[in-house]
């Protein structure tokens, strides 16, 4: 799970490029229209590159090694793709590009009522939910082959989001991306990507954002206005100027913009000291932290009762497939639970469609890298490119019986649906950004996307200067303390003194570190 996302040479282009920046849109007319070609251009190449495997792969036979091989070097080409997948002309998958998902061949997906919006006579686009018991969002993008059916691809709106959030650094601009329905393709708050600004719950109180969208956004390929929204990170209403503009997808249409909120003023300097956290902000570590365990023991109390029920009635059992799935639904930091024997092969599932499977697809072998008796956790990838799209944690838990173990529980949760759950610690305290970081230095979760799946230790935005050396000489070796450092502030304007305060947890012989980090104001 290491990667180099953005590289420090890189970050400083983007500042030089931007120097001039302000809070307004209006001062910055060329992110939007290099945020609208980045997005068309991207557009463009997927569809090309799904009618191309269209007229290459069609006619292959279901599961032929060569169409595989194909689709896994389109799939490995974006790292925004999560999977791709050929349907024939009664919408039964006939070939997919990741290996895990060879069980959807045969699936018909009509059948299931799998999108029906994707199996139409014209190129199509939809954001929706995975399924009804996994609210992951996806972004379908469907190209019909002429008489023999469709080709699918998923793609992962974090990870593509990410790569657009890259253009406005440096700027203090928030941008996005909503289809004309009014539902969010991407936006730099994870858990509103896939929601529908007209409809949803949360956008009811925001009467001035669902009539520009409706009013405007909607009807209008470009254009301007304001409306009242949260703030960055926070849930205080502030006034917000957008700016928008249309690109054409897959017979369709998507409105991507920018907006800017009222910037704080800055409030540290880069001489002097920072001040110590009160007692009261330190709390707030201690609330996020339990927050987190919290649902690590809600995981583990679910797993030991799936363990109970393998005991008592045995593997095949619908009792044990029943606590599988509980792990599931009732665990927001799990999302597919197997069961894996000491060959190394899945004999239990939720979803049930991963039974039979090797786990050696994962390239893993549970039984080999397994710590005798003791849970562990350790990271797989559904694909050979690594990116938070593809990234995987897994929960291991041997399942022991009559003294020896007889398998493993494993229970696996995408990378970016964790940090998504984990943006519930914005509501924790003033002015702080939360991380968490697993025990290689990889970021589990920060209140900026783009930084989740980079590693704290290796990666080279954070190789230099104060930073580096509070992460390898402070943060790194030591379980706990309070430092101070130099990094970007909010909108990675410009480099400024910060206050940290981190502690460490254990969850299955694992060590998580979690800081708290703010721009205090220098002491007096």
């Amino acid at each position: 799970m290491k990667r180099k996302l953005l590289p420090l040479l890189l970050i400083f282009a983007l500042l030089l490029s931007a120097c001039s920046a302000t809070d307004s849109t209006k001062s910055n007319p060329n992110t939007l229209s290099e945020a609208t070609a980045t997005l068309q251009k991207e557009m463009d190449e997927i569809q090309t590159m799904l009618e191309e495997i269209g007229t290459s792969v069609s006619q292959s036979p279901a599961s032929d090694e060569k169409a595989y091989t194909l689709l896994n070097e389109k799939l490995n080409s974006k790292t925004y793709f999560f999977d791709i997948l050929i349907c024939d002309a009664e919408s039964n998958v006939t070939h997919v590009a990741t290996k895990m998902d060879s069980p959807f061949i045969g699936l018909n997906l009509k059948s299931i009522n799998r999108h029906p919006e994707l199996f139409v006579d014209t190129p199509a686009m939809v954001i929706k939910a995975n399924t009804a018991t996994d609210d992951t969002p996806y972004l379908y993008a469907s190209v019909p082959i002429k008489n023999s059916g469709w080709v699918i691809a998923y793609i992962d709106p974090y990870t593509f989001g990410a790569k657009l959030s890259q253009l406005t650094i440096g700027q203090n601009l928030d941008l996005g991306v909503i289809d004309t329905n009014g539902t969010n393709v991407y936006t730099s708050n994870m858990t509103e990507i896939g929601k529908n600004i007209l409809t949803d719950p949360i956008y009811s109180n925001f009467v001035e954002l669902q009539t520009l969208i409706k009013n405007k956004m909607i009807s209008d390929a470009q254009g301007e206005g304001s409306y009242t929204y949260n703030a960055t990170g926070t849930n205080e209403p502030v006034k917000k100027e957008v700016k928008w503009e249309t690109v054409n997808v897959f017979d369709s249409e998507l409105r991507i913009y920018v907006n800017s909120e009222p910037g704080a003023e800055e409030t540290a300097t880069a001489d002097g000291e920072l001040r110590q956290f009160t007692v009261e902000e330190l709390s707030w570590l201690d609330t996020a932290s339990a927050f987190i365990y919290d649902e690590f023991t809600n995981l583990e109390s679910l797993t030991k009762t799936a363990i109970t029920a393998y005991q008592q009635s045995g593997e095949s059992s619908e009792a044990f497939s029943s606590a599988l799935a509980a792990i599931s639904k009732d665990s927001p930091i799990a999302k597919n639970v197997v069961f894996v024997d000491n060959e190394n092969i899945i004999t239990n599932a939720y979803p049930t469609y991963f039974k039979g499977i090797s786990f050696d697809l994962y390239d893993k072998n549970i039984p080999a890298i397994s710590q005798n008796k003791q849970p562990f956790i350790t990271d797989l990838t559904i694909a050979d490119h690594q990116s938070p799209a593809t990234q995987l944690l897994a929960f291991v838990t041997p399942v022991e019986k009559d003294g020896k173990i007889d398998g493993y529980i494993v229970a696996q949760v995408r990378l970016y649906d964790f940090a998504a759950y984990l943006t519930n610690l914005e509501r924790v305290g003033e002015n702080v950004n939360f991380m968490l970081v697993n025990n290689d230095g990889t970021i589990l979760y920060d209140g900026d996307i783009t930084e989740i799946g980079m590693n704290t230790y290796e990666d080279d935005l954070y190789s230099e200067g104060t930073l580096s050396d509070y992460i390898h000489n402070e943060f790194k070796p030591n379980r706990e303390g309070q430092s101070q450092y130099e990094f970007y502030g909010a909108g990675m304007t410009k480099i400024i003194p910060k206050r940290v305060v981190w502690k460490t947890m254990t969850f299955m012989w694992n060590d998580f570190k979690i800081s708290m980090n703010s721009e205090w104001k220098p002491a007096e």
